[in-house]
């Protein structure tokens, strides 16, 4: 029972609590504080005032926004067209570069085109600079294979001429065309030969009479009194005038022969060989019989002096 009357109690107290916090519970007079001045009608004028203005100063204020968004929407759509047109300048500069490009790609693939082209002919160039060259050293190797044959050629011939000088009115330099040409001046004949062992020999010869090639050809003076003939190796042997003036040398196995010193280019019906050295030997036959005469037969003579 003190329970319910509890309970009962605290129920009531709740419900007075919630009126009161409805407005069911009575009003209670405020008092204005002294120091708190009274609100006058000017005071509510202005109040309203204010709240007129501050709506005015709210709409303006979104006007304002609306405008600055509008304008900034306006500079944006205006950077987008320039923009849209920078990046299509851009797109156009670039199309254009690139057709340079590639034009200068196909201007260079051309050159290149070229150059290979002209590669591709330089073997033929090549080839034919290779035989020109090739022809070239052909020439150049004949000429100088021709004129080491010339330069041999005319060092055989300046070996192979018979030199008389010295005591002379002309001084002759003959090859042996020369001499073969001297038909009144030849002489061929068989040559009886002792030498200093004994051994004893028959030969045949052909060539011209010094003494007339002396005589009639180099026009020797009168006061010379020996001839002086000289080997190309630099062997000399000398004679006197008269030795080789005498045109009675004699074959001791055959007392009627007579014989000439003759400049032989022939023996046994067969020429010396130019390759050998100078074409022409000095022949003589004996004095008397028993004279040994084979020692004084001089080959490859270099040149006769008169002194």
């Amino acid at each position: 029972m003190k329970t319910y009357k509890l309970f009962s109690l605290v129920l009531i107290l709740i419900l007075i609590f919630s009126l009161s916090l409805t407005g069911c519970s009575p009003q209670i007079e405020e008092n204005t504080p002294e120091n708190q001045e009274e609100e006058t009608p000017s005071d509510k004028e202005d109040t309203e005032n204010n709240e007129i203005n501050a709506d005015d100063n709210k709409q303006n204020d979104e006007i304002s926004n609306e405008e600055l968004d509008k304008s900034k929407d306006d500079e944006t759509d205006t950077d987008k067209e320039k923009t849209e047109e920078n990046e299509a300048k851009e797109s156009s500069e670039n199309l254009v570069e690139s057709d340079n490009e590639n034009n200068t790609d196909y201007e260079n693939a051309e050159e290149i085109t070229e150059e290979d082209s002209d590669s591709e002919d330089s073997p033929s160039d090549d080839t034919t600079n290779e035989e020109v060259s090739s022809d070239e050293s052909q020439d150049i190797n004949q000429e100088t294979e021709s004129e080491i044959s010339n330069d041999e050629d005319d060092n055989k011939e300046k070996t192979n001429i018979l030199k008389i000088e010295g005591n002379v009115t002309n001084n002759l330099f003959l090859s042996l065309d020369d001499l073969k040409t001297m038909e009144d001046l030849i002489y061929s004949g068989t040559f009886y030969s002792l030498n200093s062992f004994g051994t004893t020999e028959y030969t045949d010869f052909k060539g011209v009479k010094l003494w007339n090639l002396l005589n009639e050809k180099a026009l020797i003076s009168e006061e010379a009194s020996t001839i002086k003939v000289i080997a190309i190796d630099g062997y000399s042997i000398e004679f006197t005038v008269n030795q080789i003036k005498r045109d009675d040398y004699i074959d001791e196995t055959n007392q009627d022969l007579k014989l000439p010193v003759i400049i032989a280019w022939e023996e046994n019906d067969e020429e010396y060989n130019p390759e050998e050295g100078p074409p022409y030997k000095l022949v003589i036959g004996q004095k008397e019989p028993g004279d040994v005469n084979k020692p004084q037969w001089v080959r490859d003579i270099d040149k006769i002096i008169a002194e």
